[in-house]
């Protein structure tokens, strides 16, 4: 019985191996375009949070230092009596516009040593009182804390200033990168277990890309002043005893660059606040480079504390 031929096998021709070639490259470059899209948006979806979360930190730290400003404990563990600073007394909250290279020294007001702030950055001083744990142990009870978090003790002493505690706000550069040197929000303190404030000659870094403060405070009312808001350049002295509320604006860097320009590079500081005497320069922000990724944050924070002594709060 004869037996059939085999077929001889057949390979795909030349024009089936282009054209399927041709199909797994676009489907290759289809996969890979989905992938640097989705990594993009990844990354700019981690720089905002990033910048969310310097910027919370920002306004919880600023926060904490008017909150504390001009306490003093009504429930002394050292003393019989409540202790105020007296008359002449440098006082529990100051600030200073476009102030570089601040400085806190005891007995003195805020002074600033260079002439321009970091992109036009103020400063902020507050001072405050500590509590004591018992009056056998001095340590501090941590209802007031430093720039570092830790507990600020009572003054053991007579008519002396009780405020032991400080913090100094303001804007510097980093000096850990050189190459790369990134505005910051600082804090500065005086030196703890003293019983005299001294001052610190560092400060902490507590916020990285922080590229700029700036502050405005509403004034009480007086029966020769209306209540108004002011930058610190238009304080006098004895307006820093009638602040009522420290409006602070941050514009916060992230670390990395936006895909495009904003066709409006200046960021208004504090929307919708009615401070008719203030100038550009306390509303107004307008960045060196455009191009990175940054956001505004601001809050409004009540003076809680009699900033000196008065008849209905001594």
């Amino acid at each position: 019985m004869p037996r059939p031929l085999i077929r001889p096998a057949r390979g795909v021709s030349l024009a089936e191996l282009l054209v399927g070639m041709v199909i797994a490259l676009m489907v290759l470059g289809i996969a890979l375009q989905l992938t640097l899209v989705a990594r993009e948006r990844y990354l700019r979806l981690a720089d905002a949070a990033l910048i969310e979360d310097r910027g919370m930190q920002a306004l919880e730290l600023i926060g904490r230092a008017v909150r504390q400003a001009g306490w003093i404990t009504d429930t002394p563990a050292l003393s019989s009596t409540r202790r105020w600073p007296n008359a002449s007394a440098p006082p529990s909250l100051v600030g200073a516009d476009d102030c570089g290279g601040p400085k806190m020294e005891p007995g003195s007001t805020l002074a600033c040593s260079d002439r321009h702030g970091i992109q036009g950055s103020d400063a902020l001083l507050v001072r405050f009182a500590g509590r004591s744990k018992s009056a056998s142990d001095g340590a501090g009870d941590s209802a007031m804390l430093d720039c570092a978090s830790l507990a600020v003790s009572e003054r053991d002493g007579g008519n002396e200033d009780p405020r032991l505690g400080g913090m100094l706000l303001y804007v510097s550069l980093s000096t850990t990168n050189k190459a790369e040197r990134v505005p910051q929000l600082m804090c500065k303190s005086f030196v703890r277990n003293t019983n005299a404030p001294v001052a610190a000659r560092t400060g902490y870094g507590m916020v990285r890309g922080v590229e700029t403060l700036q502050l405005l405070y509403t004034l009480a009312p007086t029966a020769t002043a209306p209540a108004e808001t002011l930058p610190a350049r238009m304080m006098k002295d004895d307006d820093w005893y009638r602040v009522r509320q420290v409006h602070a604006a941050v514009v916060v860097l992230g670390d990395r660059w936006s895909p495009r320009i904003p066709p409006s590079i200046k960021t208004a500081l504090f929307p919708g606040l009615d401070a008719p005497r203030a100038q550009a320069q306390d509303l107004e922000f307008t960045p060196q480079d455009a191009r990175r990724n940054r956001a505004r944050f601001t809050v409004t924070l009540a003076v809680r504390n009699p900033l000196h002594c008065e008849a209905d709060a001594c």
